[in-house]
């Protein structure tokens, strides 16, 4: 078993349909369990990495299922509190427009990390107890409210100075915040995390420059000490500038389903390649290549593949026959 990796944020139910349109017409639906996090985890789990999810639920039967799904995964649940207090938060997908795209509905303002029911005192004993080789949050948590954004924050830091290294994906949702909110949750984080994750279109919108190479200077000069900035862009692939030096790699070829959870199993395969040793360009390549997976199903995490599926197309190519 790999070094252990701990992943905290908000877990939720998510109500897919099962057909494409508008929700006002109806329709059946399946549940899955979701949160950018907790993907990560689960794509962590199934590559064959230690995972443990860190975050508040409900004591409902919603949060059972999360607890139950999260169990099958092989990601560890002990880090996470209940509460009777608020009810497990959940999302409805819709597919809707020409071409289909996917909007979400949230209804997670009474969860119980919203409400201020998340304290992270069994996260942070297990970092003082030195469990964990890497840390990964996304923005989201903080910007689920200002109780949340201090637990999360605490528990970045704690991290960092525990020697524990750290990645943060800014994963913004203009829903919750505003711009210029997202953009002080991205300055205050700089300085505690090692490698910083954005989409072209996020980096455009916080920073106006889409450019690794351009931008990590940049953010060095308001506080960044890590390694490295990666660029996820999407069917362009993605780039990263570490001190300075350049690497990118390629997008594997994909049948589009739904790109929900294609950013957080990326993170889920570039964790697992650092870890597991692999030059950046190689864990590059298999982040993109959890990425690809994701998309070719619906659920953020459904398609994510596993360890012997990853090892056979790496050592194949994205450019396979048969």
């Amino acid at each position: 078993m790999m070094e252990s990796v701990l992943t905290f944020g908000e877990a939720l139910l998510a109500f897919v349909p099962d057909q494409p349109g508008p929700l006002a017409d109806g329709g059946g639906f399946h549940l899955h369990v979701a949160g950018a996090e907790l993907n990560t985890a689960v794509g962590l789990s199934r590559l064959g990495i230690s995972a443990q999810f860190a975050g508040a639920i409900g004591a409902d039967a919603l949060g059972d299922k999360i607890l139950k799904t999260l169990r099958a995964e092989g990601v560890e649940t002990a880090l996470i509190e209940r509460t009777d207090e608020c009810p497990s938060p959940l999302f409805v997908k819709e597919q809707v427009g020409l071409p289909l795209q996917t909007h979400v509905h949230y209804y997670r303002n009474q969860s119980p990390m919203a409400k201020g029911y998340w304290t992270g005192d069994l996260a942070f004993r297990a970092i003082g107890e030195g469990r964990f080789a890497w840390a990964h949050a996304t923005g989201i948590t903080w910007a689920i409210g200002k109780s949340a954004e201090a637990t999360a924050q605490k528990i970045l830091e704690q991290a960092h100075q525990a020697g524990v290294t750290t990645s943060f994906d800014i994963n913004m949702r203009l829903k919750m915040r505003t711009r210029e909110e997202w953009r002080d949750i991205l300055y205050q984080v700089l300085p505690f995390c090692d490698w910083l994750f954005l989409s072209d279109e996020e980096a455009r919108l916080l920073l106006d420059e889409d450019d690794a190479g351009v931008l990590e200077p940049r953010l060095r000069e308001r506080g960044f000490e890590g390694q490295g900035v990666v660029i996820k862009a999407g069917d362009r692939g993605v780039r990263v500038s570490v001190h300075g030096q350049g690497e990118s790699a390629l997008a594997w070829k994909a049948s589009v389903v739904d790109t929900v959870g294609a950013g957080d199993g990326f993170n889920a395969g570039f964790i697992c390649g650092m870890l597991r040793g692999y030059p950046l360009a190689d864990a590059l390549r298999l982040g993109a290549l959890v990425g690809a997976y994701a998309v070719t199903v619906k659920g953020d995490f459904d398609g994510y593949p596993t360890w012997a599926q990853a090892s056979q197309d790496l050592h194949g190519g994205p450019e396979r026959l048969r």
